[in-house]
């Protein structure tokens, strides 16, 4: 079959045209596929949250922006107690947060971010008055979470005083039936006792001291590193130190020395001239000025008054 030659040119054209259609699929695809550049791990890890979690994808752009604001005017908002360290993007919706905000808070926990106390929460980007004050009464922070207090380890103290109490209660009932403890002598005169030295024994010899003011005695020592004064005693919760202050002294050493550039949060909290406000404060300096060479480079601190300076000194080493 031969064609002839305006048929020959017939298909010329249609094969070009195809081609060129052919040509132009292919660019166009090229031209809109999705570029990998520029995305870190961080947003490939919160695209596979949102993925779980059914959230929209995009932020805020406006008035309007997101689903959160419209969706939010016909959903029913509820107030009911939540930790925003593990609430799920459900809830956080009942809340009555926008799905913008929702996905911030995924973003920073896929970061390592946590809220550690409620006020944390408050700097959410978005954060209205009106939502805080609703909020705010019901956050729940975990105690995996929560930093831990000076009142966390007064609690854990007395937790332990009052299970060794109930031991030694046991015990004693439990003795009195085989023997009965002899009662422990007291001094006769005036006996002087090194604050530094004494054990439990020694100091319930002094009338006016049973265990119970023993290890008051005993336990604020051990916080303190040793005593350098009797007038410390004073210090001490209820304790009838004007009364009891005749039969101590201070000779020896102290025990031990509170190493201000090596200590962690915690050990610098739990020293009673310290406190955990001020151990984070000395934890700010030596991560921005290197170590402390004397307290005198923390006296333009409000919180480093000379009174606090003064009784400090005896107890760090550097």
């Amino acid at each position: 079959m031969r064609f002839s030659r305006s048929d020959r040119r017939a298909l010329v054209l249609i094969a070009v045209a195809l081609v060129s259609a052919w040509s132009g699929i292919v660019l166009d695809r090229w031209l809109h596929r999705p570029s990998a550049q520029g995305i870190t791990l961080d947003e490939a890890r919160m695209a596979a949250l949102e993925a779980v979690q059914g959230l929209p994808d995009g932020g805020p752009r406006g008035a309007g922006a997101g689903s959160g604001r419209g969706e939010l005017a016909a959903a029913v908002v509820e107030t009911f107690p939540f930790d925003p360290n593990t609430a799920d993007s459900a809830t956080l919706r009942r809340l009555g947060l926008a799905d913008w905000q929702i996905r911030n808070i995924y973003r920073y926990r896929a970061r390592g971010g946590r809220y550690h106390e409620p006020e944390d929460f408050k700097r959410l980007y978005g954060m209205t008055g009106e939502l805080w004050q609703r909020l705010a009464p019901v956050i729940r922070i975990g105690e995996q979470f929560r930093y831990f207090t000076e009142k966390d380890f007064e609690a854990d103290d007395a937790r332990r005083d009052a299970q060794r109490a109930r031991r030694d209660s046991v015990r004693a009932e439990r003795d009195s039936s085989v023997r009965r403890y002899p009662v422990q002598p007291k001094f006769t005169e005036l006996t002087q006792v090194d604050l530094n030295t004494a054990d439990s024994t020694l100091l319930k010899q002094i009338p006016g001291i049973a265990s119970y003011r023993a290890r008051q005695i005993l336990k604020y020592r051990d916080r303190l590193g040793g005593y350098v004064s009797v007038a410390q005693l004073a210090e001490i919760e209820n304790f009838p130190a004007d009364e009891l202050a005749v039969w101590f002294k201070v000779e020896a050493p102290l025990l031990r020395r509170l190493r201000v550039n090596t200590a962690s949060l915690t050990e610098l909290g739990r020293h009673p001239y310290v406190g955990f406000p001020r151990a984070r404060v000395i934890e700010n300096y030596r991560r921005v000025h290197g170590a402390i060479r004397s307290l005198d480079e923390l006296r333009l601190i409000p919180d480093f008054t000379d009174e606090v300076i003064q009784r400090l000194e005896p107890y760090l080493e550097y």
